[in-house]
């Protein structure tokens, strides 16, 4: 009798990455442009409300405080309960706050409104990081996660391509501002994908339908090879995890990272004082930035893959976008100028962010990794705090917009320098291979 062929692993996993990566797609696209829409909305409400952008600053980041509290206890959550439901709870109700923030009155109810929104998406991030550590080995893990992840420059071209025309569009349509509106359509997309999860994610390999008995054998012998060449240094308890000299220091480097990409927010008004004349105009030229943004992103990251290298890719992507952004002020009049950089800066920043989380899961394992990834977003979101609030604070203090980014730039420049050289990097692993050393 002949013996059953055994499956390709490359195979395998690009099976895998079909039946999960579009949904966990579409989700983080929808994720995404629910947390940045307000960049949009800020062109009409601030005049309506009468708000300063030192407030609008504070108004983004009250996001982040119930993001930080709430991102630990939910990771660990999912690891109980599993990602369907974990992911169904989560969607269901960011969507829902943000529908009530077309509703919003004034900046009280702006904080109230952003800090549960915060709260509510605590651990999707983190949850799907960890979720697909389940499915994909380390070699596997930097497309994957790009796949994953690219729903960030998508979600900016879904916004560009819709946000304008909401606004500008359907403005006064039925008595209601375009800025609620956005919130209102916003919203709807996040419910209705929470209740899908419930039916189209499956928990873990070993109970994947879609997959044969020796596909699930081949994940399974990957994931236990992974651990093997990286049981040295491997924090596997929480207590372990919150007393790693390693996990502080990549929460120190993601926190760089956060600072930064969370400015987006200011975007719009960074191409409008740029010479924009319309949400349309401002919306269409970020669709530009956030198209070249996903291309980098994916080049790279797939670079990162087949090189089996992360600490180049990281440096290099780092370093060229703390340039872009130090560079703005020298295009302060050129709506071209302005948007070319955004589009390296934003591509490249992402980049790092992307390669950099493909990291954490090789250092962490079991309630370790649930833990140590959600310790690590939930600490680094303190730079998602601070970030669009400062930009605020200090465009109000000194009149321009750019002393935020050039602060920020620095500050990554420096984030990915502790990337490339301060994280032990382990060589990572061909397929069906056992890696060695770190």
């Amino acid at each position: 009798m002949t013996a059953p062929a055994v499956p390709d692993h490359n195979a395998v996993y690009r099976k895998i990455g079909w039946r999960l990566l579009p949904f966990l797609l579409a989700c983080y696209v929808i994720n995404y442009l629910d947390r940045v829409s307000i960049g949009y909305a800020k062109l009409q409400f601030m005049k309506d409300m009468h708000l300063s952008d030192t407030v609008f600053g504070l108004i983004t980041s009250a996001f982040f405080v119930g993001y930080i509290l709430f991102e630990v206890p939910s990771n660990m959550w999912l690891l109980k309960i599993g990602a369907p439901k974990t992911l169904m709870r989560i969607m269901t109700l960011w969507g829902l706050v943000t529908i009530s923030m077309a509703w919003a009155q004034n900046d009280t109810w702006f904080y109230i409104q952003r800090f549960f929104l915060g709260a509510f998406e605590a651990g999707f991030f983190p949850g799907v990081l960890l979720y697909l550590s389940f499915w994909f080995p380390n070699h596997q893990r930097g497309r994957a996660t790009s796949l994953f992840l690219v729903g960030i420059p998508l979600s900016g071209i879904v916004g560009g391509a819709i946000s304008g025309g909401i606004m500008d569009g359907m403005d006064g349509f039925m008595g209601m501002r375009g800025w609620r509106w956005l919130f209102l359509i916003d919203g709807v997309p996040a419910v209705l994908l929470g209740l899908a999860a419930w039916f189209v994610l499956t928990d873990r390999p070993e109970n994947a339908k879609f997959l044969t008995q020796a596909e699930k054998d081949i994940v399974v012998a990957d994931m236990a090879a992974d651990r093997a060449a990286h049981k040295h240094g491997v924090a596997a308890s929480v207590m372990e995890v919150f007393t790693s000299p390693r996990v502080w220091l990549m929460v120190f480097i993601y926190f760089s990272t956060a600072y930064l990409n969370n400015s987006n927010v200011w975007f719009p008004t960074l191409l409008q004082q740029a010479g924009a004349k319309s949400v349309t105009e401002a919306a269409h030229i970020l669709m530009f930035v956030w198209g070249f943004a996903a291309i980098e992103v994916l080049i790279l990251c797939r670079s990162s893959d087949r090189a089996l290298e992360r600490k180049w890719h990281m440096l290099g992507a780092g370093l060229a976008a703390a340039a872009c952004y130090l560079a703005l002020p020298l295009v302060s009049g050129s709506l071209i100028g302005t948007a070319m950089l955004l589009a390296v800066s934003v591509g490249s920043a992402y980049s790092l962010f992307m390669i950099f989380w493909t990291i954490p899961p090789v250092w962490l394992e079991g309630r370790g990794a649930a833990a140590g990834i959600a310790l690590i977003s939930a600490m680094g979101q303190f730079g998602g705090l601070l970030g669009p609030a400062s930009v605020g604070y200090l465009k109000d203090a000194t009149g321009t917009i750019y002393t935020g980014f050039s602060a920020a730039a620095l500050l990554i420049g420096f984030g990915s320098f502790l990337a490339a050289f301060a994280i032990p990097h382990a060589r990572l692993r061909k397929a069906g291979s056992v890696g060695s050393g770190h």
